[in-house]
């Protein structure tokens, strides 16, 4: 018997005497106990792979985020990022700490609601690079909001009325009192958790199949543009493993056990926010990248204003003309005069005239 087992199995033995549990309630309880250990092991992990995903992209945020004029891409970022790490912060403590379960009947309201906004943002992100990526339709982008819209109503309910308190294992402390992990799950006999989990894949499927079906129809030189191969690529890649992890979560959900009900959360709550930001960041550096080595006169090489193959726009910030790099007081292409030789004749006549243009 390993360490850890053992050391839930003598506190479920001393659960037993001193509250006089029966054999099977002491087996279930030590069962309890180890799934829980799991559980706080497995959300410890994913807060750290956040974190460090953070901690790895802070240059290139620092150059493609930080120092970039506002707009509503940079706003998006910057909350789902931060917003993420606090959140995970907070749930992770709910995970990790005792409390009775008196205090967590409030508190356990807390991780389904402070979750969800770190999901919509997540969200808001592909959906408007899915906006941009198929030229900002107009009716596109408001059905994209509507449906934004109908996730955060269910979210909110599910926050609100789906959630049900996970009594802590009956382990008391040394003053007598029972303390645990404070945690939740769907109610007994119901499954309205678990569409917390589907309805963003319900989104990130529609978002993946207007991009997959818009690249499909682009001209050959347009899909050839790098710009887009990084959205194609990531944004295809983000859905097959974002919807990969959260119906794994759901039917973990359908399960009888309330202890593993909710041990994939994190892991999707964190995949989702690693990846967003990951393509946010992947596409500002390839711009400003591009731009870098752009000519004084010389347009992005996919840029709004530029040439448009099957209406695409990718409008990844505000672009401005880039400066000269010669430091000489003229650029190296003044002066120079092109002169066209145009021959007129003249109706009626014979004669020519030659003029300069």
């Amino acid at each position: 018997m390993s360490g850890l087992v053992a050391a839930n199995y003598a506190a479920a033995e001393w659960a037993a005497q001193t509250l006089g549990l029966k054999e099977e309630e002491k087996l279930v309880t030590a069962a309890v106990l180890g799934l829980l250990h799991v559980l706080q092991v497995y959300t410890s992990a994913m807060v750290a792979i956040a974190v460090w995903d953070w901690l790895t992209c802070l240059k290139m945020e620092w150059e493609c985020i930080w120092k970039k004029e506002w707009s509503l891409i940079k706003g998006l970022y910057l909350w789902t990022r931060y917003y993420g790490l606090l959140c995970f912060s907070l749930n992770l403590w709910l995970f990790n700490d005792n409390f009775t379960e008196e205090r967590c009947k409030t508190l356990h309201y807390l991780i389904a609601a402070t979750c969800m906004w770190t999901t919509l943002g997540s969200e808001a992100i592909l959906a408007v690079r899915t906006y941009a990526f198929l030229g900002k339709n107009m009716y596109l982008g408001i059905a994209l909001v509507v449906l934004l819209l109908g996730e955060t109503a269910f979210l909110l309910y599910v926050s609100i009325a789906g959630v049900f308190q996970i009594p802590p294992p009956p382990i008391p402390g040394l003053d007598g009192v029972i303390r645990g992990p404070c945690t939740a799950s769907d109610f007994p006999g119901q499954h309205i958790v678990s569409g917390f989990w589907l309805a963003p894949v319900a989104f990130d499927l529609i978002c993946t199949f207007l991009t997959v079906a818009k690249a499909v129809t682009l001209q050959n030189g347009a899909t050839q543009s790098p710009i887009i191969r990084i959205f194609i690529r990531e944004g295809v890649f983000y859905f097959l493993a974002v919807a990969g992890v959260n119906v794994l979560n759901a039917a973990f959900m359908f399960q009888s056990n309330p202890s593993l009900q909710n041990i994939n959360c994190f892991l999707a709550l964190v995949l989702s926010q690693v990846l967003c930001c990951r393509l946010v960041l992947n596409l500002k550096g390839h711009r400003d990248t591009s731009s870098q080595f752009s000519g004084s006169n010389s347009l992005p090489s996919f840029m709004p204003g530029g040439s448009r193959q099957g209406g695409v726009s990718i409008p990844l910030g505000k672009y401005k003309e880039a400066t000269s790099s010669y430091t000489g007081t003229a650029d190296p292409f003044d002066g120079v005069k092109v002169q066209i030789d145009v021959e007129q004749h003249a109706i009626g006549s014979g004669n020519t005239k030659h003029e300069a243009i």
